[in-house]
């Protein structure tokens, strides 16, 4: 999981360009692969305006961030991204597609690599569970779904989920679960027993 200094968040509330720049190299990647979790592979267009949009709220909002109140910024930035996504969701009405985030170049590279030496069955295979696994990601209901993505690809923790969502602990506890089974029912032909 992603953090920052405190001292990197004050020098950007006074106005340094460095310090923006900073917040914004360490948080680019992983807003946006949230954001395309949330939002929807399908929609490249989409998810890098999404993702704009929520580091504009974030900057012009940074003013307010206060570390004194025990939040980390991390878990800050990630409620803007929540609840913007959930914005989007509900005037756009999206489909919601995928797990995997737009990867960086050297993951792609690795990528392209492995399959060109990926015998062609295997390769089709694992295309068609990358697929599975997208569709059941995305048919989970929003809340279940934010749990799932802020924990399995995020890294946080269940007090920083339970702020980024505005529930407990145990709600988050719960959501998780109830994702985790939803998946294995979705993907209990591709997952052995």
């Amino acid at each position: 999981m992603v953090e920052i200094a405190d001292e990197v968040v004050l020098l950007a509330q006074q106005g340094d360009p460095d310090a923006f720049r900073s917040i914004l190299e360490a948080f680019e990647k992983p807003v946006f692969q949230t954001v395309y979790r949330m939002v929807g592979g399908r929609f490249p267009n989409d998810v890098e305006d999404v993702t704009q949009d929520v580091f504009l709220k974030v900057f012009r909002s940074l003013g307010r961030f206060d570390a004194g109140r025990g939040v980390k910024f991390s878990t800050w930035v990630y409620a803007f991204v929540k609840n913007h996504c959930f914005d989007v969701l509900k005037k756009r009405r999206l489909n919601l597609v995928s797990l995997d985030a737009a990867m960086d170049k050297d993951e792609n590279q690795a990528s392209e690599v492995e399959a060109t030496t990926r015998p062609a069955e295997g390769e089709a295979l694992a295309l068609e569970l990358d697929r599975h696994i997208q569709e059941a990601v995305a048919s989970l209901p929003d809340d279940q779904r934010l749990v799932f993505v802020l924990r399995e690809y995020e890294g946080l923790d269940y007090r920083e989920i339970s702020e980024v969502a505005g529930c407990s602990e145990g709600t988050v506890k719960s959501r998780l679960y109830r994702a985790k089974e939803a998946l294995r029912g979705s993907l209990k032909n591709y997952v052995l027993q």
